[in-house]
């Protein structure tokens, strides 16, 4: 297979570079009921410069009947450096993250990996991105809350009305998530092979340990959101506690306290100030409403990353005394984020999985809620999810998943949506856990960290091991700044 400039493309089955060996494959015994159809294919722009091997997997739609046919997911290899022939399976996520993209950013290992897509992600054909709503977003954006959610409404009930008979949808669910990636390793002739789940990821991770995976020997969950969850109250929850942590740092720090004295004290007043006073800044020739809804949603929404977290106090009071590059700043940086959000996330696969398998575990919210809290749930998944009316599973109480295999558990100290407790609670399951939350990070801590890029490394070379993590006990500073 030849890619652009003529480079001859990597196998999907990667070998050894330092032995020239092929990895731990048995494709003569590997149970056929399982394993997926696997092919190369020419990688897609955006990848073709990585040095990978793009494939597309032929899997069925359910598993357990086969009267529902067929149908086809995206992946990418990875080849390693040689000195560990287990791979590493990884998983975005979303849901409705493809894990293909995260080959474009993630470097080589000491392992192979494999990125393995959601149904209805990446570059197989069958795409579940809505692009309806991602053309209202200049309205979305420019409207007030109770406007913008209308329009938001409207493009995503336009597009479930056009993605609603495409048989996958139905089948988009963590379950069959987690079936496809057994699939695909066991396609690929993996006999023993390692899952690494950031995020939603970390759900089908949960769903992988549930039951008993050919070839998987330990898991990692990065940002844990375990299946189960209310993810309303957890919304609520975790979102106020980031702020919280957020706080407290800020006023541990003479030099962010300089910024800001409460940071929580100043969101609250800034959502009464919104909520009768919506403001209008223009950025870049579009108008960027900020009412109290917005506010809350940017302020959450860069909580994900420290980089962006860091200049939050700084410009929480610039956006309190009217300044106009703070303004300018906070709108600009967080609705380019949520336009970049909302590209890499294909909204069809996101409310199939959500509404099949989340809506059944909401329960109403409890009051009591701050400010904040309450202008973060201004609509319930339970008015969203009509649309897509593929059916719910069944709510079977929130029980830990339980399993004797290694599974490393990864927190960051400011994470808005998957907090270090989640993982406190998950890992009561597991009689092999290891726990790790690191100081001053956000959300999904293993990308871009020497420390925890050590710890995953030891991890998956022998999962079993007991792990030195003392290196994540010093935390990274927060570079508090105003930009």
């Amino acid at each position: 297979m030849v890619g652009d400039g003529g480079l001859a493309a990597p196998p999907l089955v990667t070998t050894s570079i330092a032995t020239n060996e092929a990895p731990n494959v048995d494709t003569a015994t590997a149970d056929v009921t399982i394993a997926a159809d696997v092919r190369q294919v020419d990688c897609p722009d955006h990848l073709t410069d990585r040095g990978v091997a793009c494939g597309i997997a032929t899997v069925p739609r359910d598993r357990d009947d086969a009267q529902f046919g067929i149908a086809e997911i995206s992946f990418v290899t990875m080849a390693g450096d040689g000195l560990v022939a287990t791979p590493l399976a990884v998983l975005q996520g979303g849901p409705g993250g493809a894990s293909t993209d995260l080959a474009r950013w993630f470097p080589p290992r000491l392992f192979p990996q494999v990125f393995i897509d959601q149904r209805g992600t990446g570059f197989a054909a069958t795409d579940f991105d809505c692009l309806e709503f991602d053309a209202s977003l200049i309205g979305v954006i420019g409207a007030e809350a109770t406007e913008a959610a209308a329009i938001a409404e409207r493009s995503l009930s336009e597009c479930a009305a056009r993605l609603a008979d495409d048989p996958l949808l139905d089948h988009t669910t963590t379950a069959n998530h987690a079936n496809d990636v057994e699939a695909v390793m066991v396609g690929l002739g993996y006999t023993q092979w390692i899952a690494y789940g950031v995020s939603y990821g970390s759900t089908i991770g949960f769903e992988l340990l549930a039951a008993d995976r050919d070839g998987l020997t330990g898991v990692v969950l990065d940002g844990v959101y375990p299946p189960g969850l209310d993810i309303e109250a957890g919304y609520v929850f975790s979102a106020q506690r980031s702020l919280d942590a957020l706080t407290e740092a800020c006023s541990e720090s003479a030099q962010c306290a300089g910024y800001n004295a409460n940071v929580g004290a100043s969101v609250e007043r800034l959502l009464d100030r919104f909520e009768s006073s919506p403001l209008t800044v223009t950025v870049d020739n579009t108008d960027v409403v900020l009412d109290d809804v917005h506010l809350a949603e940017y302020v959450f929404l860069l909580s994900y990353s420290e980089q962006q977290m860091r200049y939050l106090p700084a410009v929480l009071t610039g956006i309190e005394e009217n300044d106009e590059q703070a303004l300018r700043w906070f709108a600009r940086t967080a609705t380019s984020t949520l336009t970049s959000a909302s590209g890499a996330n294909d909204e069809g696969t996101y409310y199939a999985v959500t509404c099949h398998d989340r809506l059944p575990f909401v329960a109403e919210l409890s009051d009591g809620l701050s400010t904040y809290q309450a202008a973060l749930v201004s609509s319930s998944l339970a008015e969203r999810c009509p649309p897509w009316s593929q059916g719910a599973t069944t709510a079977t109480g929130s029980e830990s998943v339980r399993s004797d295999l290694p599974v490393l558990l990864l927190s960051g100290q400011f994470d808005p949506i998957t907090p270090s407790v989640f993982a406190e609670d998950a890992a009561s399951g597991f009689s092999m856990a290891t726990r790790v939350t690191q100081n001053g990070r956000g959300h999904g801590i293993w990308s871009g960290n020497e420390c925890i890029g050590r710890i995953v490394d030891a991890f998956v070379t022998d999962p079993g091991r007991d792990l030195d993590t003392s290196c994540a006990e010093f935390g990274v500073p927060v570079l508090w700044a105003q930009p």
